[in-house]
């Protein structure tokens, strides 16, 4: 995979989820799933260090645009949140 750059908004989702460059490449490189949307933009979906990961991706190949781990909550701890 050639050098990836990453949006503002994408590194302020890696920093609020504590994802490191390192498990972007992975997931982007060796994804599980890889979906191509209608504005060209591609999520890939994969683990890393059991985290379950997206990154979406310009239609370039290069830019993240955004990145967040799928993380399961249950509806009564957001309940109780509220």
């Amino acid at each position: 995979m050639d050098d990836l750059k990453f949006s503002p908004h994408a590194r302020d989702e890696m920093a609020d989820d504590q994802i490191p460059e390192t498990a972007v490449y992975h997931i982007v490189s060796d994804a599980d799933e890889e979906f191509e949307q209608d504005n060209g933009r591609t999520a890939y979906t994969g683990v890393w260090e059991d985290r379950a990961i997206t990154a979406v991706v310009e239609d370039d190949g290069r830019t993240v645009v955004t990145v967040w781990e799928w993380k399961r909550e249950s509806r009564r701890r957001r309940r109780r949140r509220r």
